[in-house]
Protein backbone atom coordinates (compact mmCIF):
# COMPACT_ATOMS: atom_id res chain seq x y z
CA UNK A 1 0.00 0.00 0.00
CA UNK A 2 3.27 2.66 0.70
CA UNK A 3 3.92 1.67 -2.71
CA UNK A 4 0.94 2.59 -4.15
CA UNK A 5 0.97 6.04 -2.72
CA UNK A 6 4.41 6.57 -3.33
CA UNK A 7 3.64 5.77 -7.31
CA UNK A 8 1.15 8.47 -7.22
CA UNK A 9 2.88 10.91 -5.51
CA UNK A 10 5.93 10.74 -8.15
CA UNK A 11 3.12 10.55 -10.92
CA UNK A 12 1.08 13.75 -9.51
CA UNK A 13 4.42 15.87 -9.70
CA UNK A 14 5.39 14.30 -13.02
CA UNK A 15 1.97 15.03 -14.25
CA UNK A 16 1.77 18.26 -12.93
CA UNK A 17 4.79 19.32 -14.79
CA UNK A 18 3.51 17.95 -18.24
CA UNK A 19 -0.03 17.79 -17.65
CA UNK A 20 -1.47 15.14 -20.19
CA UNK A 21 -3.89 13.76 -17.70
CA UNK A 22 -6.01 16.64 -15.99
CA UNK A 23 -8.55 14.39 -14.05
CA UNK A 24 -6.46 11.96 -12.45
Amino acid sequence: MMCVFFFVSVYSITSRNNAPISNY
